[in-house]
């Protein structure tokens, strides 16, 4: 069952018997060439698990996405802890290589985004790309995210860019297809 949804995609949270799908997602070279390389069925199984123990233990996850209208797995989407801001989440997004390049990742990181600020009324977003990764600045830069800093991160601490939004901004600055968050918040 979704429980978030957006123009054309779907939300739920992740299972067990998702391996498989997990798998098809990160454990493809061309998807984990910016997220420090494919990862194994064994690496992918451990990744989902840490993926349900964070929302068990933080109510959020890089949650499973699928095309409303054809229910295909598109790839996942959504938020985890960062750092020790306790109401600052980073956003993340994985897109399967069949989706890239119809802004599945910018609808999705949305709908992340709205979910973020509305329903859990966080302080501040913030979201990273590994530097080689342009159309992921790209995107960044059209949600409205303001650079900070650059941090090491995966296995091979690559430095990747980061950014932020916070909530004060979202409510001045609204990226394009973020509704109207001042009659939410």
């Amino acid at each position: 069952m979704p429980f978030l949804t957006s123009p054309r995609l779907s939300f739920r949270h992740w299972t067990e018997a998702d391996l498989p799908l997990a798998f098809t997602l990160w454990g493809d070279p061309e998807v984990g060439r910016y997220l420090g390389g494919a990862l194994s069925l064994a690496a992918t199984e451990a990744r989902l698990q840490l993926e349900m123990e964070t929302q068990r233990t933080f109510g959020v996850q890089y949650w499973p996405i699928s095309d409303r209208r054809t229910q295909e797995f598109v790839g996942c989407a959504g938020l985890r802890p960062y750092h020790d801001e306790p109401r600052v989440f980073e956003v993340g997004v994985h897109i399967k290589r069949d989706f890239w390049s119809q802004r599945m990742g910018e609808e999705a990181s949305r709908a992340v985004m709205r979910y973020g600020f509305v329903d859990l009324k966080l302080d501040a977003l913030t979201i990273g790309h590994n530097p080689g990764n342009s159309h992921s600045k790209s995107m960044i830069e059209r949600l409205g995210f303001i650079y900070t800093h650059a941090e090491p991160r995966g296995a091979f601490d690559i430095e990747h860019l980061f950014y932020r939004l916070d909530r004060a901004q979202a409510l001045s600055h609204e990226p394009d297809g973020i509704p109207d968050l001042t009659n939410s918040l």
